[in-house]
This record gives C-alpha cells, structure tokens and sequence, in this order.
C-alpha cells in the first residue's frame, strides 16, 4: 500500500494473477477508498437513529393492534380499506335499527291482537244471549236480564278501544286515520317499508262495529227507512207501539195503537217505539247525535224475540270485522318475522366482511410486536455505542 502524503488518501494495490497459456501476466487494479473522519456529523449515530425509530413506530403499531384488535384504527393504515368498512358499518348499524323498528312493530301488532281477542270473546257472548233472546221463550224479565248483561260487556268493548294504546297511539279507538308505515330497510324506496293497513286501526266501538246508525250512512247497518202504507211485498210490515208513561203499550177500542209508519224491520220499529229515533225517511236519531247510545240499542234489540234475532246480523258482521282484523295482524306479523330474519342474515355477513378488512391478526401482530421490540433494543444499543464514536 501506499499512502499519499499530499491527499491523504490511502490507495491499495491488488496483485491479481491472470493465467493465459501456460504464462502468467500479472495485472494492477486500483481501488480508491475515500474515508472521512468528521466531529460535526455522526453518521453511524444518525443511521441507528433511523432504524430505532422505525422499530418503535413499528413497536407502537403493533401494541395499537393488539390492544383495540383492529389493524385499521385509522385512514392512515389503510385509506381504502377505512372507507369501505365506515360504508359497512353504517349499514351494520342500520340493520339494528331496521331490527327495532320491526320489533316495535310487531309488539304493537301484539298489543292489538290481545285486545281484539277479548273483543271477540266477548261479542261471541253477546251472539249466544243474542240467540236465547231471539227465542220467543222469554219473558220481558228474562230479556231485561239479558239486556243488562249485554249492555255492561258492550260497555267494557267501548272501554278497552279507548285505552288501548301502544308508544301514546291509540290502536282501536278510530283516532288513527292513516297507514302505518314500518321502515325495515336501509333506504328511502318503498322496497324497504311495510305499509299496515289503516283498516287495522279503525274504531272497534260497538257503534262502529256493529252499525248504530242508519243504513243511509256509511257503515250503518240499521234500515231505519218507512211506508206510510204497508208493503208486504217489500217488507214494511213492521209497526212501532204508542207507549204510555210507564212505557207500556196503549190500547182503544181496537187493541193496541200503533204509529202510522212502518219499518223494513223489527229492530228500527222497536228503536222508533221507544223514542230512539224519530219519523222520516229515513228516520234521524232523535238525540241528534251521530249513534245511538249502548242503552237505547239494547233496550230495542232486547224488545222481542223479533228484533233480537233481526240483531244477530249486525253481530256476525262485527265478528267478521274483528276476525279480519286478527288475520291480517297475523299476516303482518309473520312479514316482520321475515324482515327481521333477513335482517340478521345480512348483518352476519356484513360483519364478517368487516372482520375479514378490519379486525387484527393478533399471532401476526405478536410476531410482529416482539420482532420491533427487539431491533429496538438492538438499535438503542448500537446507538449508545455510535454516539462515542466520532
């Protein structure tokens, strides 16, 4: 070797033989290493700072993953990925919400349905005294019995429409006039609603339900018109009596007297003899209100074996108003069902995606935990030896 003086660089000489034949030439190659000694700049310091850094952004990295169980805790680990599993677990905790909503639905489909049991209970009850009073064997004792009877279990339908109520929405009383709609998907479309008929949510009131009104009206089961005349053929046979002040029939010469309407039936001739509604075609409720009252019904249909029987009809259509109404709660129940079962399917397999994107591999991480923790300690190391150095 030979050292330079004037540059102070140390040159090397390399003797490398190079056969050719059967001689041997023998070639120089030059290598100039340059080598600086600085104070200022510590290079080799500055080169392990770099690597004891990255191994504790590495370490830190590690421990963040391991301890949230996420390897995305923020956009900086992945931009993409955090995008699509924010997009994904909004509609994960969409279908939460879908599931609650159709949980509330169908607890008040259920609070419904109960109360619509009892109703039916009951209107079978007033069916049977119906058809005992219809019989002709009863005298006015009996069918006053049996009108106290109906009138108290017709009250208590009246009582249980009016305080049936689910989350402040009465459900049985007409106040609610409009569809109910159930949202059970993620967006706006109609897809994702269930519409429950307004029908559902119509007066169960015995007026409504069985029709305390003229049949001019709508809704009304009662054929309150009259004939001056009778019309057998068409059926106005049907006459109301002259009551007297202790509400019994009068009597002259000729028997019984009678007003000079007559009725389609017997029920609205019984309801015209006690003064429930007044002459004319058809015949107006005389109270002036828009039904007639539980007891002046009673009173008529309980009157004779005639006009009870004429009321089984008016019973039978309430029944099947009622029945409907429980067929197709069940109906819609069963939707909700589905919804809700649908529902848990695709959130599973939405939150398995997010699993598959987000969640940590926690044997990765722990090898990759203890391999940054050990170039950091090596690195720190190196470091405290790099810094005596110049």
């Amino acid at each position: 070797h030979i050292e330079d003086s004037t540059t102070k660089v140390v040159k090397f000489f390399f003797s490398l033989p190079l056969k050719i034949g059967k001689g041997k030439i023998e070639r120089k190659f030059i290598m100039g290493s340059t080598s600086t000694i600085t104070i200022n700049t510590n290079l080799s310091s500055l080169i392990c700072q770099k690597y004891l850094r990255d191994a504790t952004t590495g370490m830190n990295s590690a421990m963040e993953k391991l301890s949230t169980g996420f390897k995305i805790n923020s956009g900086k680990d992945d931009a993409a990925g955090y995008s699509v599993v924010e997009g994904m677990q909004a509609k994960i905790n969409g279908y939460d919400v879908i599931e609650t909503n159709a949980s509330m639905g169908l607890d008040m489909l259920t609070t419904q349905e109960g109360v619509l049991d009892i109703l039916n209970e009951y209107l079978q009850r007033i069916r049977d005294l119906t058809m005992q009073a219809a019989n002709g064997t009863y005298g006015s004792a009996s069918l006053n019995a049996i009108k106290i009877e109906v009138v108290q279990r017709m009250e208590e339908i009246n009582r249980l429409c009016k305080i049936t109520d689910f989350n402040d929405m009465y459900l049985l009383d007409g106040s609610r006039t409009e569809d109910i709609n159930l949202q059970v998907g993620l967006y706006s479309d109609k897809n994702c609603v269930i519409t429950m008929d307004a029908f559902l949510f119509e007066s169960c009131e015995v007026s409504s339900l069985m029709g305390f009104y003229s049949k001019a009206e709508e809704g009304g089961m009662i054929d309150m018109t009259t004939k001056d005349a009778e019309d057998e053929e068409n059926g106005y046979i049907y006459r109301a009596r002259v009551l007297d002040a202790k509400n019994q029939p009068t009597y002259d010469a000729n028997g019984i007297v009678y007003t000079g309407k007559y009725y389609n039936n017997a029920l609205a001739a019984a309801l015209a003899e006690i003064g429930a509604i007044t002459d004319g075609n058809p015949s107006t409720i005389a109270s002036g209100e828009d039904t007639l009252s539980i007891e002046e019904m009673c009173t008529a249909i309980y009157r004779n074996d005639q006009s009870a029987r004429e009321f089984i009809t008016n019973i039978d259509a309430a029944i099947d108003n009622v029945s409907l109404r429980v067929t197709e709660i069940g109906a819609y129940m069963n939707r909700l069902e589905s919804a809700i079962e649908s529902t848990d399917v695709q959130r599973e397999s939405l939150t398995q995606s997010i699993s598959t994107l987000k969640d940590t591999d926690v044997a990765k991480e722990s090898s990759n935990y203890i391999k940054f923790q050990i170039l950091q300690q090596s690195a720190a190391s190196l470091l405290a030896t790099a810094n005596q150095q110049p």
